[in-house]
C-alpha cells in the first residue's frame, strides 16, 4: 500500500476556491460549509503554498548569522505584507530553524 494520503475535495471547483486555498480565483459560497455543506472541505483546512515561506526564513536567518539588519528589516518587511497563514508558516519554520517539519522522502 502507498504512503500517499488522498484529500477528498466536494466538487472541482474546490481546487480554485478561496474558502479553501489562498490561491484560489473564486467563492464558491453555495456549496461553503456555512450552507450546510458536510464535505466542504474548507471546514476543516485551508491550503497554503509554503515554499516562498520557508525561503524567506531561512533569508531572514541568514541575514541574522551575517549580522546583516538592514537585509533582514527589508525581509521582514515584505513578510509583514503577506497573507496570515504565510506569517504563520515563516513563523514556524524561523522558530524551527529554517526547517520544514515535513517528513523528507530519501
Amino acid at each position: 500500500m502507498s504512503d500517499i494520503e488522498y484529500l477528498a475535495l466536494y466538487s472541482e471547483n474546490c481546487m480554485t476556491c478561496k474558502h479553501l486555498t489562498e490561491t484560489g480565483v473564486r467563492e464558491f459560497n453555495n456549496c461553503h460549509h456555512s450552507k450546510g455543506n458536510a464535505q466542504c472541505p474548507a471546514s476543516e483546512v485551508r491550503l497554503v503554498v509554503v515554499g516562498e515561506a520557508l525561503d524567506y526564513a531561512r533569508r531572514v536567518l541568514r541575514a541574522r548569522d551575517r549580522r546583516h539588519p538592514n537585509k533582514e528589516a527589508r525581509l521582514m518587511k515584505y513578510v509583514a505584507a503577506q497573507s496570515a497563514a504565510f506569517q504563520s508558516r515563516f513563523y514556524e519554520y524561523l522558530d524551527n530553524k529554517g526547517r520544514s517539519k515535513l517528513p523528507q522522502k530519501g
